[in-house]
């Protein structure tokens, strides 16, 4: 009964531990700054008495990063999330916010953090860029916690880590156990000992199964929350799309899978 208390115990502060998880921030805001061909995906920061300010002076931050300042005031403007930065040399910026995200720190004094592209030339087409709490499929999802912690859940990964260590600790605990009662069943020939190791083997063994089907099911739950979840906001860049094509040759017809990635 211990064993059961045990095993109820570790499953109701795993529950807790599931509750007591939260997501908020956008994992981009930790820093990011990724180069493609014709674009380059950072983050840029700005404080400000509104989130107006902070916004604009957050965007200043591109030319600068840029080597673009040319020692005079860079106007800025917003059109659809799409910014015009021109100076007074006619300097153009072809950028675009990707997400943002705003904090309240006091009373008149705001933080904006955007995530935002800019083209290495203003002609220059923008890559496809999305910022999403939806992850493509990982090989992760088969160790317990690695696919929740990839995701930003650290709390949820550790718990699901605990839980399969416990489970997997009452199954080595209970069957050692029950190994020892059944030794010594054989080593006496007193009945009433007999009966109270018996019972003792019997109970060990029910938590030992108890604890091999909580293992299992906690390891499948992993597999289908770590396929199935969101977690913190994350940044795709590209475009992931599979083309499906016919094909015939001297041997054989078939389709053709073409995944980009």
């Amino acid at each position: 009964m211990k064993s059961l208390k045990y095993i109820l115990s570790v499953i109701v502060l795993f529950i807790t531990g599931l509750n007591a998880y939260s997501q908020e921030r956008p994992k981009w805001t930790d820093g990011y700054f990724e180069e493609r061909n014709n674009s380059y995906v950072e983050v840029v920061t700005g404080f400000g008495y509104d989130l107006n300010d902070a916004k604009e002076k957050a965007t200043k931050q591109i030319i600068e990063r840029r080597s673009l300042a040319t020692g005079t005031d860079a106007v800025v403007s917003f059109e659809n999330n799409n910014l015009q930065i021109t100076s007074e040399k006619k300097l153009v910026v072809n950028a675009r916010i990707i997400d943002e995200y705003n904090e309240r720190l006091a009373p008149g004094e705001y933080k904006v953090y955007l995530l935002v592209q800019t083209a290495k030339n203003p002609t220059l087409k923008l890559e496809p860029v999305t910022v999403s709490d939806k992850y493509p499929f990982s090989a992760r999802v088969f160790i317990p916690g690695m696919a929740q912690i990839y995701k930003g859940s650290t709390a949820k990964g550790a718990c699901f880590i605990a839980g399969e260590i416990a489970f997997i600790g009452g199954i080595v605990v209970s069957e050692c156990l029950r190994q020892n009662y059944i030794q010594k069943i054989n080593l006496t020939q007193n009945v009433k000992l007999k009966k109270q190791y018996l019972d003792s083997s019997n109970r060990c063994e029910i938590a030992r199964n108890v604890s091999i089907a909580g293992a299992a099911a906690l390891y499948v739950w992993n597999i289908i929350d770590g396929i199935v979840a969101k977690g913190k906001k994350n940044v795709f860049i590209g475009e992931n799309n599979i083309k499906i094509l016919p094909y015939t040759d001297l041997y054989s017809t078939g389709l053709a899978f073409n995944i980009k990635f």
